[in-house]
């Protein structure tokens, strides 16, 4: 078949919500799977190392509240999280901005560089 054209490509802030609600299910929506792998990978070892730098007892000699002790003891993984999802977001919108200009009819016309 000669000139089918590509899907269209998810809404960028529908990627971006996946994004938020599961670490790498953006970069998945996004058809990047060994990228998705990469990110919950470093998710995990982040979130090992933070846990692992500030133990539970600090947390209880310090009266922390709860909710405090576990923000804190998983800063790396919801660090990679984030920019996990900022980077889904991004590629969505490169994506979707690349169907957009390749499914328009016409060539938007140049200004400023027109020759006298």
């Amino acid at each position: 078949m000669m000139g089918a054209s590509p899907a269209k490509p998810l809404h960028p802030r529908w990627v971006l919500l996946v994004g938020f609600l599961l670490p790498s299910g953006g970069q998945l929506l996004n058809k990047m799977p060994q990228r998705a792998i990469t990110f919950l990978f470093f998710a995990v070892l982040f979130g090992w190392v933070s846990m692992n730098l500030i133990p539970a007892s600090v947390c209880a000699a310090r009266a922390y509240p709860a909710w405090r002790c576990f923000l804190v003891q998983h800063a790396g993984l919801f660090f990679i999280w984030m920019v996990a999802a900022m980077d889904a977001y991004q590629g969505a919108r490169i994506r979707s901005a690349e169907f957009d200009f390749s499914s328009a009819k016409e060539v938007p016309p140049q200004t400023g560089q027109e020759k006298s």
